[in-house]
């Protein structure tokens, strides 16, 4: 069986997801989705960015949240909402904001799992 960036990769591939890799100012690994449309929510329609930290033994840890990249941001981190968001800085840089969440590994179908949960925050915000 296969674990991190490989395996990551491979998965979102078959979603119909590509990715970039790039290493984070923080040293972390990051999954990038660029051009990534939100489909749900309050941004339905918006083009941005979206990113998340690769671990290496993924799929049976994922990255805490997302990091979002969009012009103008969708949220700045002073619209952080103490027990509803959490906005703070990216280790992807000043471009990027990190927005505070548990995301949940599941033992199967992990991709499809996390693109659920990524969904659910675009729901909630």
């Amino acid at each position: 069986m296969l674990y991190g960036v490989e395996r990551f990769v491979s998965d979102f591939f078959e979603l119909g997801y590509q990715t970039e890799l790039e290493k984070g100012i923080d040293g972390q690994t990051y999954a990038i989705f660029k051009d990534f449309e939100v489909p749900i929510g309050q941004f339905a329609g918006r083009v941005i960015d979206l990113a998340l930290i690769v671990p290496p033994d993924y799929p049976r840890i994922v990255g805490s949240s997302i990091h979002v990249k969009a012009n103008p941001q969708l949220f700045e981190k002073t619209d952080s909402i103490p027990g509803v968001r959490n906005i703070i800085d990216s280790g992807l840089g000043p471009d990027w904001r990190y927005w505070s969440y548990a995301f949940k590994a599941e033992t199967e179908d992990t991709a499809k799992n996390l693109m659920s949960q990524i969904m659910g925050v675009f729901i909630r915000v």
